[in-house]
């Protein structure tokens, strides 16, 4: 029984003279009453069910809701009214907000007792033919009419029917449907005219029904601009945000992001929606990229809006506005590509009913003139697509390529519908897989073929007149954002290009500016404030532990920007400066945050650099960089990634030093025909005599390669290398700490040539003429040792890999013997000498097998005997010149 009755009351009508009360009284209170005082108490009394209240509570603005509302209530049956009045007369916090409003909503005459007491329709004169006034404008008005909601309020005055309506809305367009609906209502009598003049003015149509009336009228046609989206236009998270941005009561709007996040698109979609909603609007795009193309869109509004356009070009501005509201229309003003703020005035973002300026910009905040404020929740980030919604819209036309394929083509483009949508047509036109496109986009010469390609698809969905010179591809607008950045901070940023996209520690970029520290610094915040400002990039943190992250597409973008030659001296840039910052600690597990938040960097830079290497002129970096990337990996738990990388580094430092190993071993046969046997002991046991003889000869290859080497590469990697805090420690405990170096370390900055300097004078630091002898046979040493010690990390490996197992064996071997060559031609202790002995020699003696207990006891014996000796601390050893070990200290080992 409780169902039936609740059916009954949602299909039940009002009793007529009620509809027309809230009919007669929509705008007050569509303006007036907030349904959250009200919605309870209805759901109280049973009027509302709980799908209703939902129904409401989904419309996004306060108005809508109350609309929403005063549309159901007429079919609530005759005791909705009543209730909705005693919902009106509630207190709240002890205070009745709408008692007047419900007498006076009472208290209203109906269209019939108004008639009753004055006769016809007082604004109307007798002589007047009511509906060939309507017959005389119906084409005006069916192009500004909005024909669903006049027919509810029609429905609700019982003039028009649920059939007629059904009738209406089966037509394919707004204007067909509202000439149906102008054609239904002559046949209606009387009553349905007056009710559709009502209709009008309650939505706000007071010059649509003064035209009815007889009186001088205007009627008002949509104005535009603007074109339509893309047909490929896919509706994001980034869309839906706007669009609930749109129907809350923020009067500005701002869509900031990156070049090719699909903000203008996002505008022109809200247009679309916005013209639908107000057929009469004002809906015009200002192009803001300069200050010319802004003034000439505001003066072609005012003719438009067959406006004089003023002489003087400051008071344009408040022409539009005057104009603008004279008109009395919802208005929609996009600003587009707006990077300069000081081009807004209070005129241009002066409040409307029902209206919405758009403003779309590169920029993360907008700066402003004085009288003018933006507030903080305006802005709105677009970021384009997330991988989710890239991997969906590129599927919607390449639905036969494999997921991961089309997951790549996203990250490629970082998700920016710009660069995707380009690419997706250009893959379904072609068929070609999306690992070819990738491979032909990061070569320059096809990588142009593509551009072009996008630019002459893109060019029939944009007409934007900057991009007529300079291309309307993603690739182009990105160059185009790049060049904003002031010189000094584009050559900082365009370093990025060659690392990984993510958490680039910003600190090292600052060695691309040749000034003082403080300087230096100061260019770091103008790299940030310059890079977020522009949506280039984003960063985390403070100080030097900023962090910057950069679009995938972005680093594409300036990579194939620079000519061959440009490339190499950027990557021998970027490459000068991971020497100083990415290096190999062997006392620690892992050798500090820096090093670990560079490796994933240096990969990067590898990668690009080997590519570019055809002249050998990088093979020096490669090698340094190679070993202590693949030092890193065995310290992060990666071996298998670091054997490959080692290697790759002592081919490089071989190749340098011109080591052919057919002649070393040649030679090293001849020296050796008087032995018996290969084999002989010293110190440490067995070790082969081969490797004795190896060392020697590959010293004086290394050491004639090294006092060839420029100048300048002793400068980067010795001299203005950055001191970490344990060295500093160290020095400190010697109480040897050159002037300025505690805050050279604080701030990471290299070292100078006077702090190099007073380093050697007090000991803890090798000359730089002693080190060109050395420093290519340390490298050497320093990369066997690290190869060798793989074996360590990868017994299991090596256990089914004898072959494998002697060669890690024998760098191990080749290491220390190397650095005592070191020991006896120069007479400097480097640190290698030490660790290939203690972390090495040793291991391995204790470990080796199948041995006689007399064999074993002295192994043992003369383990406890060196370590002992290490312990004591006895002698001091440099690493690359720098003192790293210097009397007893727990260094690389544990006693």
């Amino acid at each position: 029984m409780a169902f039936v009755v609740s059916h009954y009351q949602r299909e039940s009508k009002m009793d007529t003279r009620d509809r027309n009360k809230l009919r007669m009284n929509h705008r007050e209170l569509k303006r007036t009453v907030s349904t959250r005082y009200i919605t309870g108490y209805l759901y109280e009394k049973g009027t509302l069910t709980i799908d209703d209240v939902d129904r409401i509570n989904t419309q996004p603005t306060e108005a809508d809701k109350m609309e929403t509302l005063l549309f159901m209530l007429p079919r609530k049956g005759d005791g909705a009214f009543q209730k909705f009045c005693s919902a009106l007369k509630e207190k709240h916090d002890g205070a009745s907000l709408y008692r007047e409003l419900a007498e006076k909503l009472e208290s209203t005459l109906s269209d019939d007792e108004r008639e009753g007491q004055q006769g016809s329709s007082p604004d109307i004169p007798e002589d007047v033919a009511r509906w060939d006034l309507l017959r005389k404008h119906r084409r005006d008005i069916a192009t500004c009419l909005d024909t669903e909601k006049t027919c509810l309020l029609l429905i609700n005055s019982d003039v028009l029917t649920e059939r007629e309506r059904n009738v209406i809305e089966r037509e394919e367009s707004p204007p067909e449907r509202a000439q149906t609906l102008l054609r239904i209502l002559p046949t209606k009598g009387t009553k349905a005219f007056h009710a559709f003049r009502e209709a009008l003015k309650e939505q706000g149509r007071d010059d649509l029904a003064a035209l009815l009336a007889g009186q001088p009228g205007k009627i008002y046609n949509p104005i535009s601009n603007v074109a339509k989206s893309v047909s490929h236009f896919y509706t994001s998270e980034d869309v839906k945000r706007v669009r609930r941005a749109m129907g809350d009561r923020q009067f500005v709007i701002v869509l900031s992001g990156i070049t090719g996040s699909g903000k203008t698109q996002v505008a022109l979609s809200q247009a679309e929606l916005f013209v639908e909603r107000h057929p009469t609007a004002v809906v015009w795009r200002l192009d803001g990229h300069d200050k010319k193309s802004f003034l000439t869109d505001k003066q072609n509004l005012l003719e438009k809006l067959k406006e004089k356009v003023p002489t003087d070009d400051s008071q344009v501005d408040a022409s539009v506005a005057k104009a603008l509201d004279n008109r009395k229309t919802p208005v929609l003003l996009i600003l587009d590509d707006l990077d300069d703020g000081l081009f807004l005035s209070p005129d241009l973002l002066k409040p409307r009913e029902e209206s919405k300026v758009l403003l779309i910009t590169h920029r993360k905040r907008l700066q402003q003139p004085a009288n003018v404020s933006i507030p903080e929740d305006a802005y709105i980030l677009i970021n384009g697509f997330s991988n989710d919604e890239a991997k969906d819209f590129l599927r919607m036309q390449l639905p036969y390529h494999p997921p991961d394929e089309l997951a790549c083509l996203a990250s490629k483009f970082s998700g920016l519908p710009l660069g995707l949508a380009a690419a997706r047509s250009y893959l379904r036109q072609t068929k070609t897989s999306v690992e070819n496109y990738l491979t032909l986009l990061e070569k320059k010469e096809t990588a142009s073929k593509l551009e072009e390609k996008a630019d002459e698809w893109m060019s029939q969905f944009y007409e934007k007149p900057e991009l007529q010179q300079t291309g309307r591809n993603l690739f182009a607008a990105l160059r185009l954002a790049v060049s904003k950045l002031d010189q000094q901070t584009k050559s900082m940023f365009q370093l990025t290009g060659y690392m990984d996209q993510s958490r680039i520690p910003i600190v090292i970029l600052k060695e691309d500016v040749d000034d003082s520290p403080a300087m230096r610094s100061m260019a770091l915040n103008q790299l940030v404030m310059q890079v977020e400002d522009l949506s280039l990039g984003t960063v985390d943190g403070i100080d030097n532990d900023r962090l910057l992250s950069v679009h995938e597409v972005t680093q594409l973008v300036m990579r194939l920007s620079f000519t061959e030659q440009q490339e190499k001296e950027r990557l021998k840039k970027i490459q000068d400066i991971l020497l100083k910052y990415f290096v190999k600690d062997n006392r620690y597990t892992k050798s500090g945050r820096l090093t670990e938040l560079l490796q994933p960097h240096v990969g990067k830079v590898l990668r690009h650099s080997r590519d570019a290497n055809d002249d050998g002129s990088f093979s020096l970096a490669l090698a340094r960089l190679s070993e202590v990337y693949g030092f890193m990996n065995t310290q992060c738990g990666m071996p298998g990634n670091a054997e490959e990388h080692l290697r790759a580094a002592k081919d490089h430092l071989e190749e340098l030093a011109g080591i052919n190993w057919v002649e070393v071993n040649s030679k090293i046969a001849e020296q050796l025909q008087q032995y018996k046997s290969f084999v002989s002991y010293d110190e440490q046991g067995s070790v082969e005599e081969k490797s004795i003889k190896e060392a020697e000869a590959l010293y004086w290859k290394l050491s004639e390669a090294s006092k060839r080497l420029p100048d300048e590469v002793f400068t980067t990697m010795i001299q203005s290398k950055v001191i970490a805090e344990q060295d500093l420690a160290l020095f400190r405990a010697l109480d040897k700490v050159p002037a300025g170096l505690v805050q050279s370390v604080r701030d990471k900055e290299p070292l100078t040539a006077g702090q190099y300097q007073k380093m050697v004078e007090g000991g803890i630091a090798i000359p730089i003429e002693r080190m060109k002898e050395v420093y290519l046979p340390e490298l050497y040493a320093s990369i066997n040792y690290s190869l060798g010690r793989c074996f360590f990390y990868m017994k299991e490996k090596y256990a089914a890999d004898p072959v494998g197992k002697d060669g890690l064996i024998k760098n191990m071997r080749l290491a220390f013997h190397v650095c005592k060559q070191i020991k006896n031609h120069a007479g400097i202790s480097v640190l290698h000498k030490f660790l290939s002995e203690t972390n090495a020699l040793l291991y391995l003696r204790l470990e080796e097998g199948g041995k006689s207990p007399d064999d074993l006891r002295r192994d043992i014996e003369h383990a406890i005997q060196r370590y002992s000796e290490f312990v004591e601390g006895r002698g001091e050893y440099f690493e690359f010149g720098v003192l790293k070990k210097s009397g007893q200290d727990s260094y690389g080992y544990k006693a």
